[in-house]
């Protein structure tokens, strides 16, 4: 081991803190500072000596890397000798697990997929912010643990991934708790095309740039997290887009940028030209859905459940000059009650201007195939998602499923937060039955059962149309690919949307079998916070939330009915409720659903939606808006 006395400085020289001490003072995040100075250290030093377990990575070594990571930034920036303490003490308790991941190769050696990763960079920033007040026996015990256990454990995860036929087998460790056991021996086909190679090549940077010149495997560790970097980035989608979604984009690259720092200051490996960031920051703003119940809400396709978070647009303000990440790094919501905000105090420049580009486009399909369309950027402005297209990690069975927010409100909704396990009674958040979409018979299309965990189905829709004008949007999908998956005798599941910003939104459902079967299209209501309701009313139902309302017309070419109900889930988790229209026993199904939101206080819409021999005429008056609108069926794609 080399000379131990002097700061590393993995992220910033020392001659910036007083710049990180203006930032953590810093309106955006003085509420975090704040809170992270004054934490019950006597609760955080009870639970670390009495009540940690050893045997549970997932929560519980989270936990303790993160009061490590914190207490130690909060150190330096200010000297408190008892955030000092309480860092040694979770450095002490985070090196007393004989593994960071709960994933073996060969059934004995660890992979460091997950925890690993991010435990390793929580210890080696750690180590930096401390490095003068720890003792030889602290950083001896770093070293070792690094060389020895999370190093490997780290280069044999990415390994795996890249070179799928030469892994030996992996399994979950059997003596380790806290986490849904699944199928993992497809895992490193599986990873090495999501995030999670992200955060297994983070924790292989960690070690390289700690250990860098004063260890023979550092270099190496550095050349192959360079190269895992570079692989996954040739992955991306050019318009900068992130298939798993705003709140995965923040975890994934959260951990790429820090890997690509740890590099490029400790290693000489600079890749910050690999990807658009800018363009990036545009997809999060893109797909960012503020509303007035959740500050950091978001177009939640899949398991994504929140705008991204301040740690990577930060970066991507700082390094670029992008005034649409400082934006977002300014949106309320977007700085987390996690120790990881620390990066964004490092990584913030107040002198960036946060202010949206001019060019950013309100209508985009984005990958893998979801339509986007609003009328502004305000609270107040309308949001519309159409889900379309391939599958994807972190998928729900969704195809064709939508979302719309106007006047500050979720009005038709995609659930939030379902289960990862199976197991879970909240598993059914992922089924087409909790999503505003089509049933057939009563089934939803085909999805797998979590036995190998969220990766991706093999369900698709087509989006066969799209097109967009000052101010509408038109867009059809189809997903009988999908809905045949699953067994049914679907030859057409067609959803075509249009959009009359900003607040009237018109669905047809057409569907064709070659087996008569019944046909259901339900509209979810957001009520997470218990503010949510839904009434059935005559031909067609009524959703109201607090500041808003949408009132639904609808008819089809059947005798369609509208029915009221909700998930069954236990009541001590939340009430589902949702409105169905239900289509009797046919070959053919055609249902329209004709939507128009207004604030809370205001009438609803006078519109009717009629069928002639060639389409459909949809009529009316809306907030002093006159419609005439009609979508033409001559074809097999509406117009």
């Amino acid at each position: 081991m080399s000379d131990q006395s002097l700061p590393l400085a993995l992220l910033f020289s020392r001659d910036e803190l007083p710049r990180l001490q203006r930032n953590a003072r810093h309106p955006v995040f003085a509420a975090w500072w704040k809170a992270s100075c004054g934490a019950d250290l006597k609760a955080d030093e009870r639970w670390l000596r009495e009540e940690i377990d050893l045997t549970n990575l997932v929560m519980d070594l989270a936990r303790a890397a993160n009061i490590l990571a914190r207490s130690a930034f909060v150190y330096l920036l200010t000297g408190d000798e008892a955030h000092l303490a309480l860092a040694r003490l979770a450095l002490d308790r985070v090196l007393a697990y004989p593994r960071w991941d709960w994933f073996l190769e060969a059934g004995e050696h660890t992979v460091g997929i997950m925890r690993n990763g991010t435990t390793a960079v929580a210890v080696v920033l750690a180590a930096d912010w401390l490095a003068d007040r720890l003792d030889a026996r602290e950083l001896a015990a770093i070293e070792r643990y690094l060389i020895e256990e999370a190093g490997p454990a780290g280069q044999r995860a990415v390994f795996g991934m890249t070179h799928h036929d030469q892994v030996v087998g992996w399994t979950m460790n059997p003596e380790l708790t806290g986490f849904t056991r699944v199928d993992v021996s497809r895992w490193p086909e599986i990873l090495d095309l999501n995030n999670l190679r992200i955060i297994a090549t983070s924790g292989l940077a960690a070690a390289a740039a700690y250990l860098h010149g004063r260890h023979p495997a550092a270099e190496q560790w550095a050349r192959e997290a360079r190269d895992s970097l570079r692989l996954f980035a040739s992955r991306q989608p050019a318009d900068g887009s992130f298939p798993e979604g705003p709140s995965y984009w923040h975890f994934t690259y959260t951990y790429f940028i820090m890997t690509l720092e740890l590099l490029r200051r400790r290693t000489g490996h600079d890749e910050r030209g690999l990807l658009d960031f800018p363009a990036m920051a545009r997809y999060v703003r893109t797909a960012t859905m503020p509303t007035r119940a959740v500050a950091d809400d978001c177009i939640n396709i899949g398991d994504a459940n929140s705008g991204a978070g301040a740690e990577a647009l930060a970066w991507i303000a700082r390094e670029f000059r992008d005034g649409t990440a400082q934006q977002l790094v300014f949106m309320p919501g977007t700085v987390r009650d996690v120790a990881n905000t620390a990066w964004a105090i490092v990584w913030f420049d107040e002198n960036v201007p946060p202010r949206l580009a001019g060019d950013l486009a309100r209508d985009r399909v984005v990958f893998p195939g979801i339509v986007i369309s609003r009328s502004g950027w305000a609270v107040e402005d309308s949001v519309l998602a159409l889900r379309s297209g391939e599958p994807e990690n972190h998928e729900h069975a969704d195809r064709n499923a939508l979302i719309f927010a106007a006047h500050g409100e979720r009005l038709i909704h995609d659930p939030l937060r379902a289960n990862y396990s199976p197991r879970d009674p909240k598993w059914l958040l992922s089924r087409t039955e909790a999503h505003s979409a089509v049933l057939i018979d009563g089934q939803g299309h085909f999805y797998h059962q979590g036995e190998e965990g969220t990766n991706a189905s093999t369900a698709r829709a087509e989006l066969q149309d799209h097109r967009v004008g000052p101010d509408w949007m038109l867009a059809v999908s189809d997903a009988a690919e999908a809905y045949r998956q699953a067994g049914l005798p679907v030859e057409r599941a067609q959803r075509t949307v249009l959009f009359l910003k900003p607040d009237l939104v018109v669905v047809l459902d057409r569907v064709r079998l070659s087996d008569a079967r019944p046909v259901a299209v339900r509209y979810q209501v957001y009520n997470d916070d218990g503010a949510g309701a839904v009434s059935a009313e005559g031909d067609g139902f009524v959703i109201t939330r607090p500041h808003a309302t949408l009132h639904a017309r609808v008819t089809g070419t059947g005798a369609v009915s509208v029915r009221t109900g909700q998930l069954p889930l236990p009541a001590e988790g939340g009430i589902y409720p949702y409105a169905e229209i239900m289509s009797p026993e046919d070959l053919e199904h055609e249902i329209i659903t004709v939507c128009t939101a207004s604030p809370a206080d205001g009438p609803p819409g006078e519109l009717v939606a009629r069928r002639g021999d060639k389409g459909w005429t949809i009529m009316g008056e809306h907030r002093g808006r006159r419609v005439d609108s009609w979508l033409g069926i001559t074809g097999d794609i509406p117009a």
